[in-house]
Parts: C-alpha cells; sequence; structure tokens
C-alpha cells in the first residue's frame, strides 16, 4: 500500500528545519462513535499490525505529565506540551510506518530523531500559534464562520481521502458486490480502527487544518512588510550582468550553462540557431545518412518547412551559439557563421555521435526582451528571500523570548539531540 497516511503540514516558518509534519492537540482515543467491526479490524490490522498499547517502552508514563514547558521569566501555561501530546504523534509514525519495535538496533536510530522532530515541531507550533494571536490577533475565535466552515469542509474531505485508500479491501471483505454505502462504511471504520490504533482523537483532522489556517493567516501578516524595491532588482540585475560579461570573456563554459546569464548580457556578434537531428534508420550507412541530410537541407534551401521537419525527426529549438562556444562543437559553429543571410541553411555538420545537425541561423542573439523577465525573476527571487528572512527572524525572536525546557528523559532522547535542532533544554523539568 502507498504511503497515504501523510499528516497535512502547516503553513510554517522552516520548513526545512521542521521535518516532522505532525500536529499538536492529540487525544487519549478515538472517541467518535463509530462502531469498528471485526472486519474493519482485520483491514487495519493487515495494513498497519503495529499497536500503541504494544510499546511497552512507553506505557508508564502519565500522559498528562508535562514534558515540555517554558518557565522564563515566567510560567506560561499555553506553552505546555503534555507527554500525551507527543505520544499520539509518535504513535501515528510508528504504526504508519509499519515499525512494531523502535527500541531495536535497526529502529533505534531513526525514531530517535523522529521524536526530536516532534518535540521540535510541538514546540514551534506552540510559539507559532502563541504569537499568531498576541502579534496579530489571529486565533480560532477570531475566524469568520465562513472560515470555520472551510477548516471543517477541508478537513471532511481529508478524512474522506484517507478513507477512501481501504475501498478495495473493504470491497473485498463484502464479497466484491457491495452497495457503495456499505463500502464506504467499512473503509470509515478501518479508518476509525486505524486512529484507535495511534490513539489519536476523531477530531484531529479538523485541529489540523485549523493550525494550518491560523499559521497561513498569521505568516500572511508576518510578511506584510517583506518589501522589495526596484533599486534592490537593479543592484542584482548589474551584479549579475557584471558576471555574465565576465564569463563570456573568460569562462565560456560558465556563461553557456547560466540561463541567467544570457538573459542579462549577450556577447556581440552572437547568433541564434536551431538545428534538425537525423539519425541513420535501420541498415542505412554513413554514406546514406550524408547524403539524406544534404536532400534534406536542399529541400530546406527551397522553402521546405523547417518547423515540420523539426517536429518530424527532432532536434533543438531557437537558442544562442557564441562563436568561441564551448559546448556546440568547432565544426558546428562554423557551419552556423558560415551563413551569410538570416534563414540560411548550412551544409549539414556530422556529430561525434554519428547523427547529423541539419543547422539554420535564425537571427542575432539579443538580451533585449529576456532582460524584463530576468527582472521579473529577480523580484520574485529577493521578495521570497525577504519574506524567508522575516520569517526566521521571528522564529528566531521566539526561541530567545521562550525558552523551553525539555523533559528528555520522558523522551528518551539526549539534552544535546534537541539543542542541535536549536531549543533549549536543561534536561529534566522537575
Amino acid at each position: 500500500m502507498t504511503q497515504i497516511f501523510r499528516k497535512r503540514t502547516a503553513a510554517a516558518v522552516l520548513a526545512a528545519v521542521i521535518a516532522c509534519g505532525a500536529a499538536s492537540g492529540c487525544g487519549n482515543g478515538s472517541g467518535s462513535g463509530i462502531t469498528v467491526s471485526a472486519e474493519a479490524k482485520a483491514i487495519a490490522d493487515e495494513y498497519f499490525p503495529g499497536d500503541s498499547s504494544s510499546f511497552t517502552a512507553w506505557k508508564d508514563t502519565d500522559r498528562s505529565k508535562i514534558i515540555a514547558s517554558v518557565n522564563e521569566p515566567e510560567h506560561i501555561p499555553y506553552f505546555d506540551i503534555t507527554f500525551g501530546d507527543f505520544i499520539c504523534e509518535y504513535m501515528y509514525y510508528l504504526i504508519i510506518y509499519g515499525i512494531t519495535d523502535d527500541m531495536s538496533e535497526v529502529n533505534a536510530e531513526s525514531c530517535r530523531n523522529y521524536r526530536v522532530n516532534i518535540i521540535n515541531y510541538l514546540t514551534f507550533e506552540k510559539m507559532y500559534l502563541y504569537s499568531a494571536e498576541k502579534d496579530y490577533g489571529i486565533s480560532e475565535a477570531s475566524l469568520t464562520d465562513e472560515q470555520k466552515e472551510q477548516i471543517k469542509k477541508t478537513a471532511e474531505q481529508v478524512r474522506s481521502d484517507w478513507a477512501v485508500n481501504f475501498y478495495e479491501a473493504a470491497n473485498a471483505k463484502l464479497g466484491g458486490k457491495a452497495k457503495t454505502e456499505d463500502v464506504d462504511r467499512l473503509c470509515n471504520e478501518a479508518l476509525e480502527a486505524v486512529l484507535q490504533k495511534c490513539g489519536i482523537n476523531e477530531d484531529i483532522f479538523y485541529k489540523w487544518e485549523l493550525s494550518s489556517k491560523l499559521q497561513e493567516l498569521a505568516k500572511d501578516e508576518m510578511i506584510k512588510n517583506a518589501a522589495v524595491t526596484d533599486e534592490q532588482v537593479q543592484k542584482e540585475l548589474d551584479r549579475i550582468t557584471g558576471e555574465a560579461k565576465e564569463a563570456a570573456l573568460n569562462n565560456i563554459a560558465e556563461y553557456e550553462r547560466n540561463s541567467s546569464y544570457q538573459m542579462a548580457y549577450v556577447p556581440e556578434g552572437t547568433r541564434n540557431a536551431r538545428h534538425i537531428r537525423l539519425t541513420a534508420r535501420d541498415g542505412e550507412s554513413e554514406e546514406e545518412l550524408l547524403q539524406r541530410a544534404n536532400n534534406t537541407a536542399e529541400e530546406l534551401r527551397s522553402g521546405a518547412d523547417f518547423d515540420q521537419l523539426l517536429a518530424d525527426h527532432g532536434g533543438q529549438n531557437e537558442h544562442i551559439v557564441l562563436k568561441n562556444s564551448e559546448t556546440s562543437g568547432k565544426h558546428y559553429v562554423s557551419a552556423l557563421y558560415s551563413i551569410d543571410e538570416k534563414g540560411g541553411v548550412a551544409m549539414p555538420v556530422q556529430n561525434e555521435d554519428g547523427s547529423v545537425f541539419i543547422i539554420q541561423y535564425t537571427g542575432d542573439a539579443s538580451a533585449e526582451g529576456k532582460t524584463a523577465l530576468l527582472k521579473s525573476q529577480l523580484y520574485a527571487y529577493l521578495k521570497s528571500n525577504a519574506e524567508n528572512t522575516v520569517q526566521i527572524e521571528a522564529y528566531e525572536k521566539w526561541t530567545k523570548e521562550y525558552k523551553y525546557n525539555i523533559d528528555c528523559e520522558a523522551l528518551k532522547v539526549a539534552p544535546e539531540d534537541i539543542v542541535s535542532y536549536g531549543i533549549t533544554s536543561s534536561g529534566i523539568i522537575g
């Protein structure tokens, strides 16, 4: 079965750092009111044989125990994270990924890393949502009825998408000729059985979507002032243009590999070209291929449709070719620059692999017309950087302002593991 049970990652800062994709708010059981039949349990066990009750290393910790909190300069209850918040996320990971012994030699390291990912995300999410309300007045209470309804609809759709992945197994259990509503019922029961295995509340789907929406709205507010000026864009363009000129003069291969260089600057006298590439047919000799290429070139000089032949045989559409090109080959360059008029076709040029190029000189190359596109790309790039910077600065501010203490013993990780992810840890909370 493909990996279907992937949590929706919240619209969070530092996605590269936050690798977990969890969401807080798990409870001690599903409690949806759905009755799980024996058939549904069998389906769940077939796909995901693990069960939270089988991981004995975690059975003795009280789910209400606080395992992460902010106590400086004072205790802020909002930031408290319980063992229950953590363990259902962890059980989700173990069960969905088919791990039945997280303490075995083969799984110990990856599972420890994931425990760090989970607490890293849970603390991050707490800081994000706390700051969303404190700094921007964004919370569940501030959402409009329309926004809440959309979150609810999305959550229901996510749950439905999950459940439908059991369709084939549910249909088979019911004999292959059951009514759609009966198959849907069994799919939902099978999903409920999986949630029970993980110890996840049914309302987790809504909480995932709610967290995503709140973080999305907070991010939108956060990046409003991440402006980019025309001067910044022009400065970046000037930098690239200077590098392009230097490369065109002293490092042709680098220039030819860099599309931005070619959009910023093209050496005077450079030509545009396109070519048809002919290869030998079955049983066709080299001489016969060359003769066919010569005939094709003559047809083109007589008005044959280059576009059609290019589509029929393949080749390359218009591209720039420098006089001193290091990627096009000397014979190719020589043939192109031997053509007297735009639109002219050179004598066929044999390639190293035995194929033959029929080259057309399409016009003089210039950066004009491309620079505007490059400027728009630079603006998007600088805007993205500015937005990322704002978010990173916000995250750094939070971690300085809200210093988390992590109960590493309860998580079965070392303090240095937590610190490596940028979260302050004093080891065990008293």
